[in-house]
């Protein structure tokens, strides 16, 4: 156990790191399901061939409300012990602004022992952000000559990294990543550095029920996030479940509970999700729908 004691070190020590120092990174429900695109640790983390499409429309009924997709494509060598694939992000923010972003991700996958497995990962590609100034109607006068507000239509390319680990046996994935490692401030185009660390586990009940308890922290900036929640799967069959964004910042940002429900079947999982906030902005938050599809394809030719 001298290894995991010093890996778990180095999983703290890095999210020791944190700037004293907000474009965010995509804020997602079901993710647990598929992580590639917060750890790229997590590529290859089943024997199929992964295809995982999540899908997020915030504060339904709003004008141009944020829109959020995610494609995640990734596959596991057994031969070179490595996962690879691809990720791929669009973020619509709102009025006159959006981001892609994609990243070819590699893990490679470690036996500490014949119970546990240490998976180091990097991501790398490009961020693109898109600003129009002629979509954005300006309603307060202090606003206008913002120097941060590009003046004309622009789009920008920039590199962009990421780098992550996680250690897991049969049970239980403790986790840690760090993304947009270059990038130490936020641009209108670029997002800053971000942090994450998280463990869940999969808990045998009686008869043919599991329990997925999870915990999760996001820190960039000034902004702090956690999540605690868990699911109750039914034969791998079903699931549901409920996750709690309690409020931690400085400024208010209201309380959030998700209420999350899904099927498998044959390698092919389908979940739903709903926020209900909590707060001054309840109205807003209480419309977020969530949706991921995901498929299996078995490398082997079996079902």
């Amino acid at each position: 156990m001298k290894t995991t004691k010093i890996i778990l070190y180095v999983l703290f020590v890095m999210l020791g790191l944190f700037p004293a120092k907000a474009q965010q990174d995509l804020l997602l429900s079901q993710e647990i399901f598929s992580r590639v695109n917060k750890n790229p640790a997590a590529t290859g983390n089943t024997e199929d061939i992964d295809i995982f499409l999540h899908g997020r429309m915030q504060w339904a009924g709003v004008d141009n409300s944020p829109r959020t997709g995610v494609l995640n494509v990734t596959n596991y060598i057994d031969r070179i012990n490595s996962g690879m694939g691809f990720t791929c992000s669009y973020d619509k923010m709102g009025v006159a602004h959006s981001t892609t972003n994609l990243k070819l991700v590699y893990s490679y996958h470690l036996d500490l022992s014949d119970k546990y497995l240490l998976s180091l990962g990097l991501g790398a590609g490009a961020n693109i952000g898109y600003f129009d100034p002629y979509q954005n109607i300006i309603d307060d006068e202090s606003e206008f000559g913002d120097a941060t507000l590009p003046a004309e239509e622009e789009t920008k390319f920039s590199p962009d990294f990421d780098f992550g680990v996680e250690l897991s046996n049969l049970f239980w994935t403790l986790g840690a990543s760090v993304t947009h490692l270059t990038k130490d401030k936020m641009t209108t185009f670029e997002p800053e550095r971000h942090y994450y660390i998280y463990v869940t586990s999969l808990i045998p009940l009686c008869g043919k029920w599991e329990m997925a308890p999870t915990i999760s922290y996001m820190h960039r900036n000034k902004t702090n996030l956690v999540e605690v929640g868990s699911l109750a799967f039914y034969d791998r069959f079903l699931w549901g479940g409920l996750t709690l964004r309690p409020d931690i910042n400085e400024k208010f940002d209201p309380s959030m509970l998700v209420m999350t429900l899904g099927v498998e079947w044959r390698k092919i999982r389908f979940g739903y999700s709903y926020d209900l906030g909590f707060g001054a902005n309840e109205h807003l938050s209480a419309s977020t729908h969530e949706i991921i599809l995901s498929y299996g394809i078995d490398k082997r030719g079996g079902k």
